[in-house]
C-alpha cells in the first residue's frame, strides 16, 4: 500500500516510493493511478508528477475540480515544494540560488531554484532545494549545469562517476527526494514530510550524514 501523508475531501498526498511511475504508460504494470484505485478506492486525478525514481510527496485529487484547484495553488507559488538530493561535488557556498534557463521539450524556459548545503562526505554533498518554478527536470538540470549533478541521474548526470559509485555504494537509484510539501489550504496550512527513502538511508548512513538534519526549520534547512 502506498502510504498517505494527508487526506481530505478533495486531495490525497502520498508518500510515493522510488520506482513507482506517476502515471500509466507503455511497459508500466502499476502506476500511482492504479495504486490509488487499489488502495483507496477511487480513480485519482494527477495534480503534478514525480519521476519514476524520485520518492516523496505527491498530490492526487479526487475530482477534476479539485485537481484544477490544487494545480492552480501549486502554480501560484503559495505552496512550497522542498527536495533533498545527494550530488557529486556540491556547491561552494552554503546557500544560494540557481536561475539559469532549463530545457523543456526542446525550448529554453526560465527557472529558479533555491538551495542550501546540509553536509559533505567522500566527495558527495547532501543538499536541500526549494523550487521557485516548477519546470520538468528542473533540479536535475540546474544541478548538472552547476557541475554537481545528482547521484545516479542517468540522463543529466556524470555517467562514469555514477558507475563507479554504483559499484562502491550500490547507488543505483536517483538520489532525489521530494521530502516536504507545504500547502496553504482554505481550512489551514498543511505541512507534510515524507519518509526517508531506503536508498537515501543506506547511503547517508555510510557517509555518516543524518538524512533528517535541518528538519523543522533548524540549522542547515531552508526556512
Amino acid at each position: 500500500m502506498v502510504p498517505a501523508l494527508y487526506s481530505d475531501d478533495d486531495i490525497l498526498i502520498l508518500d510515493k516510493p522510488s520506482g513507482l511511475p506517476s502515471q500509466p504508460g507503455q511497459g508500466v504494470r502499476v502506476s500511482v493511478v492504479e495504486a490509488v484505485e487499489r488502495d483507496y478506492g477511487f480513480r485519482p486525478w494527477l495534480v503534478h508528477r514525480l519521476d519514476r525514481d524520485t520518492a516523496g510527496c505527491l498530490i492526487v485529487a479526487r475530482s477534476a475540480r479539485a485537481a484544477a484547484d490544487a494545480s492552480a495553488l501549486l502554480e501560484s507559488r503559495r505552496a512550497r515544494k522542498l527536495y533533498r538530493a545527494v550530488v557529486l561535488g556540491g556547491p561552494d557556498e552554503p546557500e544560494g540560488q540557481l536561475s539559469s534557463d532549463v530545457s523543456v521539450r526542446g525550448k529554453a524556459v526560465a527557472a529558479l531554484t533555491r538551495y542550501r548545503l546540509l553536509g559533505r562526505s567522500s566527495g558527495l554533498a547532501y543538499v536541500e532545494a526549494e523550487l521557485g518554478t516548477g519546470r520538468m527536470h528542473q533540479l536535475r538540470q540546474h544541478f548538472a549545469d552547476s557541475l554537481w549533478p545528482i547521484l545516479a541521474d542517468d540522463r543529466y548526470g556524470n555517467f562514469s562517476r555514477n558507475k563507479e559509485l554504483g559499484r562502491l555504494y550500490g547507488a543505483k537509484r536517483l538520489f532525489l527526494w521530494s521530502w516536504r510539501l507545504v500547502l496553504p489550504l482554505s481550512h489551514g496550512v498543511v505541512d507534510v514530510r515524507s519518509s526517508v527513502p531506503p536508498h537515501f538511508l543506506s547511503l547517508l548512513e555510510r557517509l555518516d550524514l543524518d538524512p533528517l538534519m535541518g528538519d523543522a526549520g533548524g540549522p542547515g534547512s531552508l526556512p
